[in-house]
């Protein structure tokens, strides 16, 4: 008997109408399961390295582009007093540009140093930023790692992380209404509330971390989302990192899935992975040695000792640089064509990754990045 039969003529014709235009769904016996899901794209910003553009155009022209290719956010940092990455003093007036000049885009601080700022002031500067995106705002807050940062707030630097933690708490406070008590110079105390009063009533919080798992842990049961860097720790450690992560948030009565996990990768897309590789090796291998020297100079004594020996090494810094170089783009980071950052985002991906900020601005120039993410972009395509 004929399997024919055991449809009537309509169901069988309108069987063969959808099979041949490519509609009806695989046999039980040949169904495949859906492709992976890949991690949300976003690019990021740190270091002002641009190639033959500034780093300003740079910012203006790439913001714009991700902003209708569908990418979901621009982060831009905070850094002071170094060359490489001075650029990007303040976060807050650089998202009032990008909200003039993009429609969709989240507007992110990657990150705010909260122990070198009076929180009214950060309060009111990402209040407005939220007006003009129409409620766009989220940001990643920090404890501030640099010692000649803290020239801004030395009395803050040897407590940073607690009063990160207070300055963060004020900070919501303040996003939702609540008044918080200050004194005036002659004494008097007052209940003060920022404005402009900002669009969301909530302000979305990522605690930016690295290394520490306690901050991993932390940040789980705080309900923060996490924003984190390939920097300290390899692609193993950063699975362990968020596996504490999500058992935090469980504990805490949390949502374990519902934290965002955003993951900062060095990114270029060429047109193969060779050239690709080839083509960031000089501007990534200077910016992992501006790098070095950054640490030399942090304050911190284990940073320090590390970066120093690897300037005493002379030739063997160079050789150094590249074992650093091919760690890097072997496993951490979004360098190769368009099929291998497939297969990076789909493994970070499995690891527990939601988000992917692409760093563009190493080195390379304006119409290179923005190829990049063009071919980037294929795969935020439905169905891609």
């Amino acid at each position: 008997m004929s399997d024919d039969s055991l449809l009537d003529a309509g169901q069988l014709a309108r069987l063969k109408a959808k099979l041949r235009s490519g509609d009806a769904p695989a046999p039980a016996g040949d169904q495949r399961p859906p492709a992976p899901a890949l991690p949300e794209l976003g690019v990021i910003f740190f270091s002002g390295l641009s190639g033959d553009s500034d780093p300003y155009d740079l910012l203006v022209e790439v913001s714009r582009f991700v902003d209708r290719a569908g990418y979901n956010a621009v982060w831009t940092p905070e850094r002071h007093f170094t060359e490489v990455g001075g650029a990007y003093p303040n976060p807050a007036l650089l998202g009032a540009a990008v909200a003039m000049i993009t429609e969709n885009v989240r507007i992110r601080s990657g990150s705010v140093n909260l122990p070198l700022h009076d929180t009214l002031r950060v309060a009111e500067e990402w209040a407005l930023v939220d007006n003009l995106s129409g409620g766009r705002v989220d940001l990643a807050v920090a404890p501030g790692w640099h010692s000649r940062d803290f020239v801004l707030k030395p009395e803050a630097y040897e407590t940073r992380g607690q009063v990160l933690n207070e300055s963060r708490e004020e900070l919501r406070k303040l996003w939702r209404g609540v008044a918080v008590e200050r004194t005036d110079p002659a004494g008097e105390r007052h209940d003060i509330l920022t404005f402009p009063r900002p669009v969301q009533p909530d302000l979305p919080l990522w605690l930016t971390s690295s290394k520490s798992v306690d901050s991993w842990r932390f940040a789980g049961e705080q309900g923060l989302n996490v924003l984190t860097a390939l920097i300290n720790f390899g692609p193993a450690e950063l699975q362990n990192r968020i596996g504490i992560y999500r058992e935090a948030r469980a504990r805490a009565g949390l949502d374990p899935e519902a934290g965002v996990v955003s993951l900062m990768l060095h990114t270029y897309v060429g047109a193969d992975t060779y050239e690709a590789v080839e083509r960031v090796r000089g501007p990534m291998i200077e910016y992992l040695g501006s790098f070095v020297t950054q640490h030399a100079t942090s304050g911190q004594a284990e940073a320090q000792d590390k970066a120093r020996t690897l300037q005493n090494l002379d030739a063997d810094r160079d050789e150094f640089l590249e074992m650093v170089f091919q760690r890097y783009v072997s496993s951490s980071s979004l360098i190769g064509d368009v099929k291998q950052a497939r297969q990076t985002l789909e493994g970070f991906r499995d690891m527990g990754v939601d988000e992917v900020a692409c760093l563009v601005d190493f080195g390379l120039s304006k119409d290179e990045v923005l190829a990049s993410l063009g071919r980037l972009s294929q795969l935020l395509q439905k169905g891609a």
